[in-house]
């Protein structure tokens, strides 16, 4: 794990700011200000909730919901341009000549974690050559159990554009086991459920072709039943036709990577769910080239829904969620922006450009967070690559770039109900 400066072993757990919290287990959220939390972020994202979609949609609808070709995807991986006549493969493929005027809603669930795309390929997009780390193309990633609505698919049949949970994108159909809207939402919505607690957590099935699964923290599985010393779980298959079935997925219950329900919405659940991501490396929409991860927002998405919070994943809509505390000014000096650091509250999430944090506290004057962070600005000037869940400090010191984390704050928000 990385140690940044003003930051110090002990800072990398926990306890350290739980300790200095003024009552970790207090609850942070009632059931009522989760459900509004759950309709605002219906409203931030603009995309309805996927099993309440209609049974048709107008072809010109489903036109306008399909992601455009990103003005920054600009070269391949070997740094040679993507020219016109790429872009035309790729459109050709969508075949978007075929959708009918009223488009049938198909609806089912995903098989296994699975990246979402802008458009249907898995062939990296870059900004500029050798930026291998950031494929504009790569959107975010579905989880196993989650429901979907197809509305087209590609002209070889590979690809199926889809509403997934807050987005829409391109998946291979491989990923993608068809059930009716009520089947779907059975499966998704089934309680009880057990919770991926652990920032990867693994099940061991036997379904004739996988012989494990993995999913993503804060992703549900239905629960079958326990024997005290394994979890039964429902583990979604597809039969030869592509219908979803459920097979059944084991884990070990003493092991912590599971649980049956959400966490309690306190700051100890928030914060022990941040703690357990640190030092896992950063990847841009849950991919970086074949690794698996989190970006910022990805990874305060997932630690918030452990215990029950579903916010929108990107940070630029995340920054509308819960209420503002704080507002920064561009100019402001660094006294100013400290002393309205100091009123927020810890497990509030903090905002600039392109950019979120949870907030830790204050330690010996200087503030925390903890981020999933690819660059870390020295006041000094320089930069270093972090790449990884980190504990940062917002640097005190002031720079002359104002580049610095605690310099390019835009403003402060709060999901609970604590006001610090």
């Amino acid at each position: 794990m990385m140690l940044l400066p003003h930051v110090t072993p002990e800072m990398l757990l926990a306890d350290f700011w739980l300790a200095r919290a003024p009552d970790p287990d207090a609850p942070l959220l009632d059931a009522a200000a989760l459900a509004a939390l759950s309709a605002r972020t219906v409203e931030v994202c603009g995309v309805p909730p996927v099993l309440d979609l209609p049974d048709e949609m107008p072809a010109a609808e489903v036109r306008a919901a399909l992601p455009k070709i990103p003005a920054d995807a600009r070269h391949a991986v070997d740094g040679s341009p993507l020219t016109g006549d790429y872009w035309a493969v790729l459109h050709d493929r969508m075949a978007l000549e075929t959708l009918p005027a009223s488009v049938p809603v198909r609806f089912g669930v995903t098989l296994r974690e699975a990246p979402v795309r802008a458009l249907p390929t898995l062939r990296p997009a870059l900004r500029e050559p050798g930026d291998l780390a950031f494929d504009r193309l790569q959107e975010t990633t579905v989880d196993a159990g989650w429901p979907l609505a197809v509305l087209h698919t590609s002209a070889d049949g590979r690809w199926a554009f889809a509403v997934t949970p807050h987005y829409r994108g391109w998946l291979e159909t491989r990923h993608v086991a068809f059930a009716s809207r009520e089947e779907a939402r059975a499966f998704a919505a089934a309680e009880p459920f057990l919770l991926a607690v652990a920032p990867w957590a693994d099940a061991a099935l036997a379904d004739g072709d996988r012989a494990g699964l993995i999913l993503q923290m804060g992703s549900r599985l239905p629960l079958r039943g326990t024997d005290g010393r394994l979890w039964r779980m429902a583990i979604p298959a597809a039969d030869g036709q592509g219908r979803l079935v459920a097979a059944d997925g084991w884990a070990v219950s003493a092991v912590a990577g599971w649980r049956e329900g959400f966490l309690p919405p306190t700051l100890r659940s928030v914060f022990g769910q941040a703690f357990a991501a640190l030092g896992e490396p950063y990847a841009w929409g849950g991919r970086r080239l074949a690794r698996r991860g989190r970006d910022c927002s990805r990874f305060v998405r997932d630690v918030w829904a452990c215990v029950g919070v579903d916010l929108p994943r990107n940070s630029g809509q995340q920054a509308h969620m819960g209420r503002t505390a704080v507002r920064f000014e561009p100019d402001e000096p660094h006294d100013a922006r400290l002393r309205k650091l100091a009123v927020a509250p810890p497990g509030a999430l903090l905002f600039l450009p392109g950019h979120v944090m949870l907030y830790l506290g204050i330690a010996d004057g200087i503030p925390y967070a903890i981020h999933d962070l690819w660059n870390y600005a020295h006041p000094e000037g320089h930069v270093t690559t972090a790449a990884q869940v980190v504990v940062s400090a917002l640097p005190p010191e002031p720079s002359a770039l104002r580049h610095t984390l605690l310099e390019r704050l835009t403003h402060i928000q709060v999901l609970g109900g604590s006001s610090g």
